[in-house]
């Protein structure tokens, strides 16, 4: 054998094995850590992103309960459930048992001094009459408010984004983590407003959307089906009950200009 049939065979060879083998090595390892980061960071990050939103686009929950009993008006008791009608005119300036969401309130009845669209469906109720809870849930947070009350803050147990409030209430009987069921008493109605209401308690029921503003929407949209046409009913009779007692056929709009009864507009307030 030559002496340079010897070189290449012991020396360039072996040589250029080990460079092929390097550089596969080197190929592999790079295709492998590609690999690796494409399937962590953008699939199970955007998978992850797409449970959340798709669950935030909307309300986990469905409203089961109003939070308060409505019935037919009832002239013997004067009473419409738990709801008392007077001819007393309320020194609030608001003449309404029920106001919608997206009713203006006026300036000269606005805390702020200005106009401003009433972000949650408000009932006025006599003092001691009992608050309950709209949904299913857990109590997400139960915070002391400006007006001396409270807000019980319901939410699905898993994602707060969406947040179901019964606010302005007294006699809270619900603490955070509790759950709860619609229907179930967590307080009663506020006094903070009596001397407004001829001495009556209010408090006002809310879909709350979390963010950087959050904002308001109307809670008669979201109603479960198992209440949703009794309750439309109840409340058509409630308004118009009212109107009637204080001879003022004007209080509510007319039904056909709601997008929904119980709510003025379908876009969301913010606050």
């Amino acid at each position: 054998m030559s002496r340079t049939r010897k070189i290449f065979l012991f020396v360039v060879l072996p040589l250029l094995v080990m460079f092929a083998i390097l550089a596969f090595w080197l190929l592999g390892n790079q295709s492998t850590k590609t690999t690796g980061n494409s399937a962590t960071t953008i699939p199970a990050a955007n998978s992850s992103a797409k449970t959340k939103t798709s669950k935030s686009d909307g309300p986990t929950l469905k409203i089961k309960s109003l939070g308060i009993n409505l019935a037919p008006f009832d002239p013997a008791t004067g009473m419409a459930g738990d709801l008392e009608f007077t001819k007393t005119k309320f020194t609030s300036g608001i003449q309404l048992l029920f106001s919608d969401f997206g009713y203006v309130i006026k300036a000269a009845n606005s805390a702020s001094g200005q106009d401003k669209s009433n972000p949650q469906p408000t009932f006025i109720a006599p003092l001691g009459t009992k608050v309950m809870s709209l949904v299913d849930g857990v109590v997400f947070n139960v915070p002391k408010l400006y007006s001396n009350d409270y807000s019980v803050q319901v939410y699905d147990g898993e994602d707060a984004t969406w947040v179901y409030e019964t606010e302005h209430i007294i006699n809270v009987t619900v603490k955070k983590g509790d759950k709860v069921k619609a229907g179930q008493v967590v307080g009663e109605v506020s006094d903070y407003s009596a001397h407004g209401y001829d001495g009556q308690g209010l408090f006002e029921i809310g879909l709350l959307k979390g963010g950087q503003t959050p904002q308001h929407f109307c809670p008669f949209s979201y109603l479960d089906e198992s209440i949703k046409d009794t309750t439309l009913k109840q409340l058509s009779a409630l308004m118009k009950s009212w109107e009637e007692y204080r001879g003022d056929m004007t209080l509510y709009p007319d039904e056909s200009t709601y997008p929904i009864l119980g709510c003025l507009t379908l876009d969301p307030i913010n606050g």
